[in-house]
């Protein structure tokens, strides 16, 4: 049995086989399961003879699919997890931390249309894939993690408390840039959510402006480098 094979089989058993006629009407797990597969593969790059891949992956539903699938989306997220890990090992990829598969509502998407988006992290622990109990979407889509997008529409999503950004094998947010520095600067999440510059050779730029340390709001635009990204608190 393939891996997207025991994906179904595996949800399907956990929910009592009531998890396939969940699908019925849009995105079916197999799908979802190639796409993620098909994401660590186009994001794995070569870094000191390591195929490194991306951990965090979130993905976007449109409002059909989200509310109907609900219940369903936490053993979903931790069977998704778990197939990213066991794909990652068949590829001999490597990550930074343990693969982690949320979701979130997006609005303007239409019924069985999706979007998943990556980033690298430290996640705390494994996700265990339980049967969850429905709950209104209001309640899930505000524990989304704050993120950054860049001009390119890639996201990188803020996970720890302090979260460093760089080129460098240390950093939670790794960015290709030749002008970022290894440990380039970090994000702290707190009453306010500040910005920090860690010493870096070419400085950080806020809203035009270089800072050593400064409280950032939601669309505050960050560049680093040649990167912009703008940042937003879920």
């Amino acid at each position: 049995m393939g891996l997207l094979d025991s994906l179904e089989a595996r949800l399907d058993k956990l929910v009592n086989g009531s998890f396939s006629k969940a699908f019925k009407a849009g995105i079916e797990p197999t799908e979802l399961g190639a796409v993620l597969q098909q994401e660590l593969d186009s994001k794995a790059k070569d870094v000191d003879g390591k195929l490194l891949v991306p951990n965090i992956f979130v993905v976007d539903l449109g409002t059909d699919d989200y509310t109907r699938l609900q219940s369903y989306l936490i053993p979903l997220g931790a069977e998704l997890a778990k197939l990213a890990q066991d794909y990652a090992d068949e590829q001999r990829y490597t990550a930074t931390s343990y693969m982690s598969v949320a979701f979130q509502h997006d609005p303007q998407l239409g019924t069985g249309i999706f979007r998943i988006n990556s980033a690298s992290g430290v996640v705390a622990e494994p996700a265990v894939a339980v049967a969850a109990p429905a709950m209104p979407v209001e309640m899930i889509v505000d524990s989304n993690p704050p993120h950054l997008t860049s001009v390119s529409g890639e996201k990188f999503f803020i996970t720890q408390s302090v979260t460093k950004i760089g080129r460098g094998d240390q950093a939670e947010i790794q960015i290709e840039d030749s002008g970022i520095s290894r440990l380039h600067c970090a994000i702290i999440l707190g009453a306010e959510t500040t910005i920090r510059d860690l010493g870096s050779t070419n400085g950080t730029m806020v809203d035009g402006r270089t800072i050593s340390e400064t409280v950032i709001l939601d669309g505050s635009i960050i560049k680093i480098g040649s990167t912009t990204l703008t940042y937003s608190s879920r």
